[in-house]
């Protein structure tokens, strides 16, 4: 996994652990492990078959950002642009791959930042 990689898996992390305000672990998801097997996967590469296939990994990987993104659309202070948060989510059905499951996720988490912020 290239270091590029794991920075975008990381930012899949703190959006879920900001969303849920939680720690890092197997629970909503929120562990860096989960995007990078996804995208293992992506490029044929997988260590761990008892994951499943690609699919079964990016559709479980899109849940858990929907989750978040549903749970940032209404909480505060997040919930001031729950509309921003519905928009993304409305887009996760069309995802097809990791890239544009982070574009979704990088939107979010600089959008969190910002209203953390104020």
């Amino acid at each position: 996994m290239s270091a590029d990689e794991y920075i975008q898996a990381t930012k899949y992390e703190n959006l879920i652990r900001n969303a849920f305000d939680c720690q890092r672990g197997s629970r909503n998801g929120a562990d860096v492990s989960y995007m990078q097997n996804a995208m293992t996967m992506e490029r044929g590469e997988t260590y761990a078959k008892h994951l499943g296939s690609f699919s079964k990994q990016f559709d479980k990987v899109k849940n858990y950002i929907s989750k978040a993104l549903m749970k940032l659309s209404k909480t505060k202070p997040y919930s001031t642009e729950s509309e921003f948060f519905n928009d993304l989510n409305a887009k996760l059905e069309f995802a097809s791959s990791t890239q544009d499951l982070m574009g979704i996720v990088s939107l979010s988490l600089d959008k969190v930042i910002e209203l953390k912020k104020k």
